[in-house]
């Protein structure tokens, strides 16, 4: 079996169908006799609006009643290509859910903190980063994240048509995580930074790269556009769906040294 699979019917997953989301019978399958559809494609896809829009559509045709999208937070920034693709996903979304009265919810996550990985730097002292060192990034947790999928999941009529942009309280630099680091563990870190000429030598298995020369352009567009502007949102709407305070990089360093 998939060890992907397997981890999730370890979770619980009653079924799980395997298979390219491109294909309309695979897809079709996946959501026959589903409620409701929490979509989280693969980044840097050539093919990741046709993706989602397929999805949709037959998610319509099934009669789902509740499609939530897990895009990225400032689609509209044409710098990086992938965010244009997930906003012409966005626009297929909202079009045809007006048309087809499909209840939808769209998520704009920010940087998630699993890419900060604390594991690797406690066991190699080193922090590899193709991202600006001095520029501040906006961070959002994982679990936070599912927590507002699952909020929504349970209230779904209070937030249909609704756009959400989720990032968390923490705007930190590379550097100042890196201090971060060795405060809550003692230990000193070094930080690797990657230039542009080599961002593919350094990271060849970043999201599956070097299979396509979309996939290289698309990770080269984030890397280009992170270094010169940086890239940051803003907390309130996370803490307003949470109830609470948002996860801050503090607390996700802490809780993975705990080995959470």
């Amino acid at each position: 079996m998939n060890p992907a699979a397997e981890t999730l019917e370890e979770l619980g997953v009653r079924e799980v169908v395997i298979g390219d989301a491109c294909d309309p019978k695979i897809v079709r399958e996946a959501v026959r006799g589903i409620e409701a559809v929490v979509y989280q494609p693969a980044m840097l896809l050539y093919s990741e609006t046709e993706m989602a829009d397929l999805c949709i559509d037959e998610s319509i045709a099934a009669g789902v009643s509740q499609f939530i999208m897990l895009s990225v937070a400032h689609p509209n920034l044409s710098t990086i290509l992938q965010h244009t693709m997930k906003l012409k996903a966005e626009e297929h979304l909202k079009l045809q859910g007006f048309k087809h009265n499909l209840n939808f919810t769209i998520l704009q996550p920010l940087h998630y903190m699993h890419n900060i990985l604390v594991k690797q730097m406690l066991e190699t002292g080193v922090y590899p980063n193709f991202k600006p060192l001095h520029k501040k990034l906006g961070y959002v947790a994982d679990s936070d994240v599912a927590e507002v999928v699952g909020i929504i999941l349970s209230e779904i009529e209070r937030h249909r048509y609704a756009t959400y942009e989720l990032c968390g309280s923490s705007h930190l630099s590379i550097v100042e995580i890196a201090e971060l680091f060795t405060k809550i563990t003692g230990r000193n870190l070094t930080i690797s930074y990657t230039e542009r000429e080599n961002l593919f030598r350094d990271f060849p298995n970043f999201a599956g790269i070097g299979s396509d020369s979309y996939s290289k352009a698309a990770f080269m567009s984030i890397r280009d556009t992170y270094n010169e502007y940086g890239f940051d949102a803003n907390c309130n709407v996370l803490e307003w769906l949470l109830g609470r305070r948002s996860t801050t990089v503090e607390e996700y360093i802490k809780n993975e040294c705990q080995g959470g």
